[in-house]
């Protein structure tokens, strides 16, 4: 009722009341000039005046004396999250209490990981904290296998609150979690937004700066002694429990009220904005990689290609082996991932290995792709070699048994089961299905049939099997070019000769010769829309004109998409749109409009979107904004040490000079708005399209749907191969 009728006058009274300079903070990070951005600042704000603020409230919130408990329903994988009262974030208790959540969850070697997660006596479990200036939480997560009882779940994450209560930890992972915080530390420090991130954090908590930066000092004073007490303090009988179970929710009515079409006028400019515009400014000059000085490309050996670039501002390293071999080649691959992180050595128990990988301070992960396999670790560079020993002798000699692999596939045919229900799959089935057919991944997994088959040799064999392919190093680092080769020679074994890898396999895109509707009906209060089509390869030529399309089409919350489907007409919660190139060289070109709307809305939705993207607004005042825009980008985003070899590897594959960016910044510099249209009729305008749409059909106006296709209804069975 508040939002339906809103009040100017409080508004203005609010920001009166609140947007004063004592209320404020300015946090900067950059490349700047200290002296004259302080003299700047105080220039531009010393004639504003401060004002008494109004007494902070405190909320005192009633004790949680007893088990409080809550229940809902909604369509899939069921759920359970308990919630324990904590402790302010500037707490004496705070640190200790963040201790405690990685003992229980640290992704890796915590009690959760361990006790529930590598033993499967959940389907998966968790943990995290919510530090606020007036309370803190402490959240524990679990979902359930199939037939296991939600009750169950919660007795399972409360049995690793009493073990810590009671004293049932190694008092060694202490320095070792303090190790994995000092790492996450140097991490968030080496990029702009996390370091202001950590400065605003600190003002918000009303927190001292000297008191923020030595959280990790106040952490290694702490032993075992202060985690069981903060646990028997915070952790006793109250505490809030909830249930989400597999059931269909009840979709409240949701009114359709008249709104009259706002006209948006490109053109008008507030006098702020254009006093802003008209400020005097010296332009900054884009910065490119340069192979030699950012990176450098060698062979470890004549068949394996070895990227170094150097870390200049810390001591952790990332370190990847990337095999061209993904689920295409073979769809055993992602379940043997899954397998591999339930698995040891035989030198190491699986929850050994997951202790030392802990102890090291390193991340140890195996990703598999389409058509790419990448094995990864990153850490302290002092561990580089113990860490690249340990993933090596894991990946040549990954030891499990059959009751481990049995519990993991109970497990996947559970969550498929879940994904069937849960619109936000069915919806990305949806649309993959429509767009490849049975080359889309929900159709061509194994089946569960096949799932239920695979056998603990074969799928152990598969991974042993992984470095005998052809590959590609890259290591970030502190490391000279020459200690990294000692280290890769003395604990990263490889085969004399490696195995070729499969021909790339490109996935074409179904290209109707008129546009159609793939429509599945769920009971939803929102419609999913999906528009896609496409056909053209991969161009380098194209890249600037996409990049200027993108801006003036889509361009944010500034770019006609957003501004008349959303803002003028108020059709959808959610809209974009984008012109998307393919990811290697051959891969096909995608164009994708992507909604959530009200149900009853989808067919003016539909009709808006495709209308646009057809008969696409002309606006030279659009153009010159877009045009600044991507220049802006092109002058004032860098590429952080740690992207480089990424961005040289993604450039290679598109067989694209390094860098591509100097040539695509003059291109966009001399382009004209003809441009933008030139590329707009050529591949957008007037396509036929690939509509795809999850929501229910009762609130749909279906025969206005169907006037943009032919409306095709498609089940579970067509868009899944389960």
């Amino acid at each position: 009722e508040h939002l339906k009728n809103p009040s100017i006058a409080r508004m203005y009274e609010y920001y009166r009341t609140y947007y004063v300079p004592n209320n404020m903070a300015l946090a900067i990070s950059g490349d700047i000039d200290i002296k004259e951005t302080i003299a700047l600042i105080d220039h531009e704000f010393s004639l504003w005046q401060k004002k008494k603020l109004p007494k902070s409230k405190k909320w005192k919130e009633p004790k949680i004396k007893k088990v409080e408990r809550v229940e809902v329903t909604f369509p899939g994988e069921e759920y359970v999250l308990l919630a324990f009262r904590t402790a302010a974030r500037t707490h004496k208790d705070a640190e200790a209490l963040s201790v405690l959540d990685m003992i229980l969850d640290n992704s890796t070697a915590g009690l959760i990981n361990l006790n529930i997660n590598q033993q499967q006596r959940a389907r998966s479990a968790g943990s995290y904290p919510w530090t606020h200036n007036d309370y803190g939480a402490q959240y524990l997560w679990g979902i359930p296998k199939q037939d296991q009882d939600l009750a169950e779940v919660e007795a399972l994450l409360l049995e690793q609150i009493d073990q810590i209560k009671n004293g049932q930890f190694d008092e060694s992972i202490i320095p070792a979690i303090v190790t994995d915080f000092k790492k996450s530390y140097k991490q968030r420090l080496e990029g702009n937004g996390p370091r202001v991130s950590l400065m605003r954090d600190s003002y918000l908590a009303f927190e001292e700066w000297e008191h923020t930066v030595g959280t990790l000092d106040r952490m290694a004073k702490l032993r075992k002694k202060d985690i069981v007490k903060v646990a028997k303090k915070y952790f006793k009988d109250g505490y809030v429990t909830g249930y989400r179970r597999d059931g269909q929710i009840e979709i409240p009515p949701i009114d359709k009220p008249p709104i009259d079409k706002i006209d948006i006028d490109p053109t008008r400019q507030s006098d702020f904005f254009s006093n802003v515009m008209a400020l005097d400014y010296e332009e900054i000059e884009p910065d490119y990689v340069v192979p030699g000085k950012d990176y450098t490309e060698l062979a470890y050996r004549s068949d394996v290609p070895l990227y170094h670039a150097q870390n200049p501002l810390n001591d952790l390293f990332s370190f990847s082996i990337s095999i061209d071999v993904g689920s295409m080649t073979d769809s055993r691959l992602p379940i043997a991932r899954e397998l591999l992180d339930k698995a040891g050595t035989p030198r190491l128990s699986a929850e050994a290995l997951k202790q030392k990988w802990y102890a090291l301070g390193t991340d140890f992960s195996l990703s598999v792709g389409d058509q790419r396999t990448t094995i990864s670790i990153s850490g302290l560079d002092e561990n580089f070699a113990a860490s690249l020993g340990l993933l090596n002798e894991l990946m040549s000699q990954p030891t499990t048994d059959e009751t481990i692999l049995d519990e993991l596939k109970n497990i996947i045919l559970t969550k498929r089961a879940d994904a069937q229900k849960d619109p936000r799959t069915i919806h990305q089935a949806l649309y993959r299905y429509h767009r490849l057919g049975d080359q889309s991944y929900y159709r061509r997994v194994l089946s569960n049939e096949e799932v239920t088959a695979l056998e603990l040799e074969e799928l152990t064999n598969l991974l042993r099997g992984l470095l005998d392919y052809s590959q590609t190093l890259s290591y970030t680092g502190t490391l000279s070019i020459e200690k990294l080769k000692s280290a890769l020679a003395a604990e990263y074994t490889l085969p004399e000769s490696l195995t070729a890898t499969p021909q790339r396999q490109v996935l074409t895109n179904y290209q109707p010769a008129e546009t159609q509707i793939y429509f599945f009906d769920k009971e939803t209060a929102q419609a999913q829309v999906r528009v896609e089509f496409g056909g053209v390869p991969y161009s380098a030529y194209l890249e600037s004109h996409a990049e200027l399309f993108n801006d003036y089409f889509y361009g944010g919350m500034a770019g006609i998409v957003f501004q008349e489907i959303r803002e003028a007409r108020a059709l959808a919660y959610s809209v974009g749109a984008l012109y998307i190139h393919g990811s290697e060289r051959n891969d096909y070109n995608l164009m994708i409009g992507a909604m959530g709307t009200q149900a009853d809305k989808t067919p003016e939705a539909v009709s808006a979107l495709v209308g646009l993207m057809d008969d696409m607004p002309v606006s030279q005042e659009r153009f010159a904004a877009a045009q600044a825009s991507v220049l802006n980008k092109y002058r004032t985003e860098r590429l952080g040490f740690r992207q480089v070899l990424g961005s040289v590897r993604s450039w290679e594959r598109k067989d694209l000079p390094i860098d591509p960016r100097p040539w695509r910044f003059e291109q966009i510099q001399k382009a004209e708005l003809n441009q933008v249209l030139e590329f707009h009729r050529e591949h957008i305008a007037g396509k036929p399209k690939l509509i795809s749409i999850t929501g229910d059909k009762n609130k749909i106006d279906m025969e206005a749907l169907g006037q943009h296709g032919k409306i095709i209804e498609v089940g579970l069975d067509e868009v899944f191969s389960f």
